[in-house]
């Protein structure tokens, strides 16, 4: 039961991604080689503070530095896919990443795919077509940014795979810091490719920085490494498909986005899967009650 909590916490504070993104005026480059490389610096601290070891994991080493790649590449792709396409044809087509995920975990980890799953993770994907369909436009074709929105799908099921495989005989700490130092160097080089300076921003952009990395990367982004080892990869992905209604619910009372009633059917069918999916963990808590 405490896995789950941490899950839906961790689900929560990866919402907010966006919104501190949005409070930025650092390009994206720039923005996710602060948010990385702070990040790798804050694990580091803790670890001395615990006087944990971040010794170089040999035997997990190739996993590590191919998940702190394919996170680079999630994110780089993601970014571009928003800036390229509607925003309604990222989260719609970003949306199929429990598909890749399931595929890895049960060729890679033997997991089950289930019938509850499969329902659950229909019901959550049918919520975000009600909430996004008034704004999907395929009129022009499948466009770049929709085939960067599917590769970003792919390259966050491989950065997940990949993850649970290092985080089998790695310590959470260590891996965060090694991910978050090779996802920050590509971030560094992508800022001297596009000759983007690194520093001279807003105080509100660099308050943006702090957010991003206490809440979506340390809290979100940690904490699922972390329950890699201890919750089904399928299951950990399929949930991951509120994040959005999650996402425009903050959105609301920051930013005072409006929420139309398809906001809120989608909102309806993204809880009805999250009970379905954690039935069994809901009754525990019931009973206690």
């Amino acid at each position: 039961m405490a896995h789950t909590a941490l899950y839906f916490l961790a689900l929560l504070s990866l919402s907010t991604a966006s919104s501190w993104a949005k409070l930025s005026a650092m390009p994206v480059d720039v923005l996710g080689f602060w948010r990385l490389f702070v990040a790798a610096l804050v694990v580091l601290l803790i670890t001395r503070f615990k006087k944990t070891s971040l010794k170089w994991p040999r035997q997990q080493g190739l996993w590590v530095i191919a998940s702190g790649v394919f996170f680079f590449l999630h994110l780089f792709t993601y970014k571009y896919a928003a800036k390229t396409t509607t925003i309604a044809n990222t989260m719609i087509i970003f949306a199929t990443n429990p598909v890749w995920s399931s595929a890895g975990a049960t060729l890679f980890f033997a997991e089950k795919i289930t019938p509850r799953l499969l329902f659950s993770y229909s019901l959550a994907f049918l919520g975000l077509l009600v909430m996004f369909y008034p704004q999907i436009n395929l009129s022009a074709g499948f466009n770049t940014g929709d085939l960067s929105a599917v590769l970003s799908a792919f390259l966050y099921a491989a950065y997940m795979l990949t993850g649970k495989k290092a985080r089998l005989h790695t310590d959470n700490s260590c891996y965060a810091f090694y991910v978050y130092g090779v996802c920050a160097f590509l971030f560094l080089l992508s800022s001297f490719t596009l000759d983007h300076p690194l520093t001279g921003y807003s105080t509100i952009s660099w308050v943006a920085v702090a957010g991003l990395v206490l809440i979506p990367t340390l809290l979100g982004h940690m904490s699922l490494t972390y329950l890699v080892n201890h919750m089904s990869l399928t299951v950990m992905t399929c949930g991951k498909l509120i994040e959005p209604i999650f996402a425009a619910i903050i959105a609301y009372f920051l930013f005072s986005e409006h929420l139309t009633w398809t906001s809120w059917v989608a909102f309806l069918f993204t809880v009805i899967s999250v009970f379905v999916l954690f039935e069994k963990d809901l009754r525990q808590v019931l009973k206690k009650m």
